[in-house]
């Protein structure tokens, strides 16, 4: 036998007649429940007023039953059938009672009701025809004379009553039929519908679920990005750092940074991984950031990244790779001014969407913020450089002039064998050597002791350099304290006379100067007039 996979359509069918199976086989319980209860209560009066054995034979037994299916665990099935032997029990007790004019007819539609709803439409079916055999059999013997109604009070029927009792179970039982099944279908196509928004829903579920792990994965990719580049504070080891990480962090096809030159009138390629990258950097590509249509420009003069999902606009855009099918360029921005771009290829079709626009954008201004860092380092540690370059010359040339002054060497015990370990440390002053420690021994210098001589180096080269200021200081002050006492004075003359040998007379003293001239006089000046 070839076995044949179930079809989704079918898979669903099964599946609502499972969810109207259950609720069925749940509703015959406490129908069984009722009959048990009310039954019992109508049981005792009709067995009293009732002269038949038969008849009470047929309603106790199928009472009892009743029970034993409720109470007992049952099939399905044969709950379903007991119940509706009851029901037609009911039926024909009313039917040879009361005959056709009773309401016999109420309870042969109730068993149709109850068939066609809890079992099938085939059932109600089934249900109508054996209820017009009943008819037509109890209807032939009534009418025949060989059967008369157990109740002496009840009307006689004619064959007219028998035959509309017949048409009117017809009748209303094919309506019912009918109806229960449209109400079936319509059961069945609710449950379809309800199933599939179900379906729905767990899938726009599970894709939002799984949107929401992509988009982790990214941010903590993108993360990655910032806090590697964040690091590095050369220029020249951001930016291959940079595309690489990017490259195989994300596994892109293609991915180029550039970067805008001093004039800012050209955006040049600085650095690419990926295919043709090699040949692409020796070609030097570089865009017109005024006037060129290429996108890498346009982004430059927007300072906003652009997506790019369109494979002609790809093409015509890159007509050098064939396998980009998606694109996205992103500007590296620091305040107002944009520093370049970064631009990446992904063979994947869709790879960047509206919302990712934002992300690599953040990736793009951590590495824009890296690059910047940079360049301020790199200026930092240039004027440190030359502020130190400066600085050695001022204590090169103070050095110099104090020790062309006065000879500052100084020596302790007898250095004349020739047999003693020398010990030479630099007298050092913010690293510029302005003499040195030298010690001799009979014995070798150890580690310890070459510790301690550096360290006392150290403290004596910063003892000279403070003398040395102080001094200055002190020569400084007293200049400042003569010329004011000088200016004092010739302030102080109350003539010409008396201010010019002042002057004289204070400057050779002060100076001892074996001869001092002072003269007023415009001759061999130059007149502007």
């Amino acid at each position: 036998m070839k076995y044949q996979t179930p079809t989704p359509s079918s898979l669903q069918q099964i599946e609502t007649e499972n969810v109207y199976r259950l609720w069925r086989e749940k509703f015959i319980v406490p129908l069984l429940l009722g009959i048990l209860v009310f039954g019992g209560i109508a049981l005792f009066p009709a067995i009293i007023a009732s002269s038949s054995a038969l008849i009470d034979g047929i309603f106790v037994s199928t009472y009892l039953l009743v029970g034993v299916v409720t109470v007992l665990s049952f099939s399905y099935t044969i709950r379903i059938s007991v119940f509706l032997l009851s029901v037609f029990v009911l039926a024909f007790g009313e039917l040879i009672s009361l005959g056709v004019l009773g309401d016999s007819l109420f309870f042969f539609l109730a068993l149709v009701v109850f068939s066609t709803m809890l079992h099938s439409p085939r059932a109600g079916i089934v249900s109508i025809g054996f209820s017009i055999v009943t008819y037509v059999l109890i209807g032939w013997l009534m009418l025949s004379g060989q059967f008369v109604t157990l109740n002496k009070f009840a009307t006689p029927a004619t064959i007219q009553d028998w035959i509309s009792a017949i048409v009117a179970l017809i009748m209303f039982g094919s309506v019912i039929i009918f109806g229960f099944r449209q109400l079936e279908n319509q059961f069945s196509e609710t449950q379809k519908n309800a199933d599939v928004i179900l379906k729905t829903l767990e899938e726009q579920s599970t894709t939002l679920e799984r949107r929401v792990e992509e988009r982790t994965v990214q941010l903590r990719r993108i993360n990655e990005v910032g806090r590697a580049v964040s690091a590095i504070l050369d220029v020249n080891d951001i930016l291959p750092f940079a595309a690489k990480f990017i490259q195989f962090e994300f596994d892109f096809y293609y991915t180029a940074i550039y970067l805008t030159d001093s004039s800012g009138q050209w955006v040049e390629l600085k650095e690419a991984i990926g295919e043709i990258s090699k040949v692409l950097k020796e070609r030097r590509i570089r865009h017109n950031i005024i006037n060129s249509k290429n996108i890498v420009a346009q982004v430059i003069r927007s300072k906003a990244g652009q997506i790019i999902n369109n494979q002609d606009l790809i093409k015509l855009e890159n007509p050098m790779f064939p396998y980009t099918r998606s694109l996205i360029v992103v500007p590296l921005v620091v305040g107002d001014f944009a520093l370049g771009v970064v631009e990446m290829h992904s063979s994947k079709e869709h790879e960047f969407l509206p919302q990712d626009l934002d992300a690599y954008q953040n990736m793009a201004n951590g590495i824009a913020i890296a690059i910047e860092n940079s360049r301020l380092y790199q200026e930092a540690q240039k004027s440190i450089a030359e502020m130190r370059a400066t600085q050695r010359q001022y204590l090169e040339s103070a050095w110099s002039a104090v020790t062309s002054e006065k000879s500052l060497n100084y020596a302790i015990g007898d250095n004349e064998e020739s047999d003693q370990n020398i010990l030479e440390i630099p007298l050092t002053l913010r690293r510029q050597i302005i003499g040195q420690v030298q010690a001799a021994g009979h014995v070798e210098w150890t580690t310890e002791q070459k510790n301690l001589i550096e360290a006392i180096a150290a403290q004596a080269s910063l003892a000279l350099e403070n003398a040395r200021l102080v001094e200055n200081s002190q020569v400084t002050a007293s200049q400042e304290r003569l010329t004011n006492e000088i200016i004092s004075k010739i302030w102080s003359a109350q003539n010409m006379d008396g201010i010019l040998q002042t002057t004289v007379r204070e400057i050779g003293r002060n100076l001892e100067a074996a001869e001092v001239e002072i003269e007023v006089s415009m001759e061999g000046l130059d007149n502007d007039e």
